[in-house]
């Protein structure tokens, strides 16, 4: 069986794709489901959360991600709800040509609305700001690693913040079809997120 999947997994890093797909600048819907768990000074926090986005091209160096999350969730025994919706800019940096075009470094900035009765995120609820910085690695023409950081806050209240570190492996079965398994960790709460997205590329 271990040679089985050891001989799979060289076929699919060495067979060359037809395509070229990527996490960024590229048109496609996500559809997602998390597994969370964490919290911190004794509160229990669990849960799962549905996740809804869509990414399209802003320009030709540029990203819209408008995106959607619920979430139910359970704290100190007790079930909340919270969902999530914003839209980011993205700025792709490819003209750097970082390792042979391997590294693809982006910065961004977006809004939102938050509703959290669970408090998992941020303690207020309203219109939110963030700031998100990372890079997608490319290791063949349709997988790649997304390594990143979110910096969350509240319009209402500047010290309201929230810090999670995202990671994001991507494999692009073909050219409209993808898979991600995705991992996240907020540092407020010390909540980890643990999930898989399916992507559809209608471009």
């Amino acid at each position: 069986m271990k040679s089985i999947c050891s001989t799979a997994l060289l076929f699919l890093l060495l067979t060359p794709a037809a395509f070229t797909k990527s996490r960024l600048g590229e048109y496609y819907y996500g559809f997602g489901y998390s597994m969370l768990d964490g919290g911190k000074d004794g509160v229990d926090v669990e849960g799962d959360v549905l996740h809804l986005s869509a990414n399209s091209l802003a320009s030709d160096y540029a990203d819209f991600e408008l995106y959607l999350d619920y979430a139910n969730v359970e704290v100190a025994a007790e079930d909340k709800s919270s969902w999530n919706l914003g839209l980011d800019y993205i700025r792709r940096f490819d003209d750097l040509s970082l390792a042979g075009g391997m590294l693809r470094p982006f910065l961004g900035a977006g809004v939102g609305y938050l509703k959290d009765n669970a408090q998992a995120r941020l303690l207020d609820d309203g219109f939110t700001w963030s700031i998100l910085a990372g890079t997608e690695i490319m290791f063949t023409d349709e997988i790649s690693l997304s390594l990143g950081g979110r910096l969350l806050g509240a319009w209402k209240d500047f010290s309201s913040t929230d810090f999670s570190f995202d990671l994001g492996l991507t494999w692009w079965i073909d050219d409209v079809h993808g898979v991600a398994f995705e991992y996240s960790h907020t540092t407020e709460n010390e909540i980890d997120f643990i999930g898989l997205k399916y992507l559809y590329s209608w471009q």
